[in-house]
């Protein structure tokens, strides 16, 4: 799982530790014509290549997370294993929000970390109404169907696969609900559900209204096969953070009166 998850917060340790290994490296290979034919002039020619191509190996090798500090973001998932959600649940201090269709793939994680949780004050789920035709839209993404196709004109056999996976899912919905509704955060105030109807670009985890983790769900895949960011709250200036808790804002007062 390492190599699937880059953090900036291992970024200065991770160059020093690279850098010391790399001149280390380039003194030890330098010194070979030195040892074996006396040659220092080439030593120290060497060594001084080598130090040229270290810099550039680095940005190379650290490309990808310096795109990450200027975008504003603190890591990036290539994909979102499962496995996952045992650490983010267990970085939530006081609330924790969820962004999705069903929550039907974190539910047994989420169910044991709140029986061993007791410091969260705040859960809230904000799932797909599975009566909402954004559903049907939903699941022909996640089958490979662009958003401007219309479902009806699919040939039949796709379109009966899309109206089953459409049914499927539902049954996921009312399930996650009643697993939610027993769990004793519900049954003490601290859960609540509110359901949307639109179409919804990716998952979003929000902890303690300060830390997003944004699960990007591509066209012809399910959302844990598909990247995910994170993205944290800048305390002294507007950050991509704001406009993803703006937008679960909007959705959870949209979504009306708890269920």
């Amino acid at each position: 799982m390492a190599k699937n998850f880059q953090s900036i917060k291992s970024l200065p340790k991770d160059i020093i530790i690279n850098l010391v290994t790399s001149i280390l490296g380039s003194l030890l290979i330098s010194s070979i014509p030195w040892f074996l034919a006396g040659k220092v002039r080439l030593s120290i020619l060497l060594f001084g290549l080598l130090m040229i191509a270290i810099p550039y190996l680095l940005f190379t090798k650290y490309k990808r997370l310096f795109k990450l500090i200027k975008a504003g973001m603190d890591g990036y998932y290539y994909s979102f294993d499962l496995s996952e959600n045992r650490k983010i649940f267990h970085e939530t201090q006081s609330s924790f929000c969820y962004l999705g269709i069903s929550s039907n793939s974190i539910l047994e994680d989420f169910r044991k970390w709140t029986d061993e949780s007791t410091s969260i004050n705040k859960y809230l789920f904000l799932l797909m109404d599975p009566e909402s035709p954004a559903l049907k839209k939903q699941i022909a993404y996640e089958k490979g169907i662009s958003l401007d196709t219309n479902i009806s004109s699919l040939n039949t056999q796709l379109f009966q696969i899309i109206e089953h996976e459409v049914e499927v899912e539902k049954k996921r919905i009312y399930s996650a609900i009643e697993v939610l509704k027993n769990l004793l955060p519900f049954r003490n105030g601290k859960l609540s559900i509110r359901l949307h109807k639109e179409f919804i670009p990716w998952w979003m985890y929000l902890l303690d209204d300060k830390k997003i983790y944004l699960g990007i769900l591509e066209k012809g895949k399910r959302g844990q096969d598909s990247p995910a960011m994170v993205i944290s709250k800048n305390p002294d200036y507007p950050s991509p953070f704001d406009p993803f808790k703006n937008t679960w804002d909007r959705m959870w007062a949209d979504a009306g009166k708890d269920i």
